[in-house]
């Protein structure tokens, strides 16, 4: 008989209540330029929030900056690089058991695609974020009966006009009003607006850090997702982290019992629209190896 597997914070009985910290970055948001727009969700077990913190802090090594995947360079001494590759490592070796992650895509040059839904750039921009969310949600928190989130995302400049900040917990509560029975847990948004967080940890209130590292993880799972997509980038820490990315993104479109990596329902990456409006699986840019190699 085969050892039964541990299970992890995300492996509970139907009919509990979960509170989780949502956390939101995106990639690929020059409409001009890209083809692909991707929102990143993290969604990280309040109980297990100081230890995942922790963790992150102790990956750091003394280093204090901000780790934002577009300012990775390839440099053998770099210390952004080095938290970053670490960040990864620790991530899918420990962190995925309590922090699920969802990756939503927009693919802007497919067929299906249907400009006109989207007038403007920030109503594409929070369509594909709630999706990231609500997805991750009925996804990776399929067995609670209700959740309670607080929502996160970091501080940038938008349009007056853009509603953002209260789009998202609208939009979430609606939703959850609309699901179907059985389809995914009640949700329960703690504040009526996203709690909107500067990107640099040497610039930002004392009380605000820790949700400052979780914004930075998401940006960095999120820009390697997107490297594992196209591929574009010069510097070879950039590549490396994509096709790691590129790996877990393979093994995850397995089916669960022959996945390698144990991330059935902790790791995911959807693209839309297909022919018919609906998700499909992107093809990617780079091999996948799934493993880290960084220094």
């Amino acid at each position: 008989m085969p050892a039964a597997r541990q299970l992890s914070a995300l492996d509970v009985s139907p009919g509990k209540a979960g509170a989780f910290c949502v956390y939101h970055d995106e990639s690929g948001t020059d409409t001009t330029h890209d083809r692909f727009q991707l929102h990143g969700a993290l969604l990280v077990d309040r109980a297990h929030w100081p230890q995942a913190l922790e963790a992150l802090a102790g990956a750091r090594g003394g280093y204090d900056g901000r780790i934002h995947f577009v300012d990775l360079r390839d440099n053998a001494r770099s210390p952004k690089a080095k938290v970053a590759a670490e960040w990864v490592r620790l991530y899918f070796g420990d962190l995925s058991r309590y922090c699920a992650y969802k990756c939503m895509i927009a693919d802007t040059q497919a067929p299906g695609f249907n400009a006109a839904r989207f007038p403007k750039p920030f109503h594409l921009y929070n369509h594909t974020a709630l999706l990231a969310i609500f997805g991750g949600i009925i996804w990776s928190l399929k067995p609670y009966d209700e959740v309670e989130l607080a929502l996160f995302s970091e501080s940038i400049t938008r349009p007056a006009d853009d509603p953002f900040a209260v789009y998202l917990p609208r939009e979430l509560a609606r939703r959850s009003r609309r699901r179907k029975p059985g389809a995914g847990p009640r949700i329960r948004v703690s504040a009526a607006s996203v709690a909107l967080v500067p990107g640099d940890p040497r610039q930002i209130a004392p009380e605000l850090r820790g949700h400052c590292e979780f914004i930075q993880l998401t940006d960095l799972i999120t820009g390697a997702v997107a490297q594992a997509l196209n591929a574009q980038a010069s510097q070879r820490v950039k590549l490396d982290l994509g096709a790691i990315a590129a790996g877990w993104i393979e093994d995850s479109r397995r089916p669960p019992w022959h996945q390698q990596h144990d991330l059935h329902r902790r790791f995911s990456v959807s693209c839309y629209p297909d022919a018919k409006g609906g998700f499909y699986d992107v093809p990617l840019g780079i091999a996948g190896r799934g493993q880290m190699r960084l220094f």
